[in-house]
This record gives structure tokens, sequence and C-alpha cells, in this order.
């Protein structure tokens, strides 16, 4: 049984193989197991619960550029004000994946600073590692490409994943991801390097 994806943008127009309708910033997702996924657009109140997500997804994740230390120099304060500054600009957006009221994941994205780059912009995902390969970080992808289509600045959607995340690599392919180019041993490991792949899709 596939996962189902329900989205539905403002203009109340179905996007391609989903079903149901839903608000632009919450977006539903069943999976093969039964259980529904949403995700929404975060909030100042979602700081708390996001911060402690993010340790426990950076605990498993060899695959992510920041780290567990990383996350504990963030304050709640910090966090609080990062929200803030992203609901006041309409180029910056974060989403949260929640499972009966568990925030299990989260994507945040925000564009060029300059004017000539303002079109595109480049997004970072964190996915606890209990609800991984479950079709969670395809939601929040979706999610944001879906905002992305509804944002007249942004025409384009980039992201950098290291050569051996080949789950994150075949899932962004099936969303019709390219790859651009490479960073040669842009990651430095406990046992060696890792090449960043960038990959960017169209929107």
């Amino acid at each position: 049984m596939k996962n189902i994806l329900i989205i539905i943008n403002k203009n109340i127009n179905i996007l391609k193989g989903s079903v149901g309708i839903i608000s632009t910033n919450v977006n539903s997702y069943k999976t093969k197991s039964g259980k529904t996924v949403t995700v929404r657009e975060a909030s100042v109140q979602d700081a708390e619960r996001m911060l402690i997500a993010a340790s426990k997804a950076l605990v498993e994740a060899p695959y992510m550029l920041s780290t567990v230390e990383d996350i504990e120099k963030v304050t709640l304060e910090d966090m609080k004000g990062l929200l803030e500054f992203y609901s006041q600009n309409p180029n910056y957006v974060k989403f949260v994946a929640e499972v009966e009221n568990k925030l299990v994941g989260a994507i945040d994205f925000r564009n060029g600073d300059k004017e000539k780059i303002a079109h595109q912009g480049s997004f970072a995902m964190t996915v606890l590692p209990e609800y991984r390969n479950n079709g969670i970080g395809k939601a929040l992808v979706e999610s944001l490409i879906t905002w992305a289509r509804n944002n007249d600045q942004i025409e384009k959607i980039c992201l950098e994943v290291m050569e051996e995340n080949y789950g994150a690599i075949n899932l962004y392919k099936s969303m019709n991801f390219v790859e651009e180019g490479r960073k040669m041993k842009a990651v430095k490991i406990e046992n060696g390097y890792q090449d960043l792949i960038l990959m960017a899709l169209f929107v």
C-alpha cells in the first residue's frame, strides 16, 4: 500500500496525486501503517519542542552537518527569536511534522539575501531516528514545494547532501531534484571525507 500525500493549495487546486481539502500551510500525510502525519508552519510556541526534537534527531545522524553540540549552544530565546524572524520574512519558512501531537521532524528554508539570488534558496531537514524511512521527509519536502509554488519570489529550491546518503539522494531524485554539481571533500568525518552533492528543483 503506497503512502498518500494529501495537499491542497490556497486556491483549492488539487495537486497531482492528491486527495482531500486542507489549508495551504497545514498538510496531512498518511503512512502505510495508517498513522496521520500533520505538516504545518512552525510558530514561536514550537521553540522548545523544536530544540528537544533537533537534539534527538542529531544523535544518530551521520549525514547531518549539524551536531548535538551545535544545538546545545542554541538557547530557547535564540530559537524563539529565529522563529519570530522567519515569521516576518515571506521568503523564509520552517515546517514541522507531527504524529499524535509529537514533533517528529522539521524543515527549514531561506532564500538568498541578495537581489540577484533572491529567487532561489536552500533547505535543511531533520527527522527523529525512529520515524525515518516512513515518509516523513517526503511529506516535509512536499509541503515546502507547495509553499514555494505559492510564493511569487521563489523559483528554485536547492540542497546539499552527502554523497553516501543514498536514501536521501533517492528521495530527492524521485521528487525531480537534479544534481547540479559537487563540492569535493566538503565534509570531514572521522574516517575520511564526503563530497557534498548539489541538487535543485525549479518550481
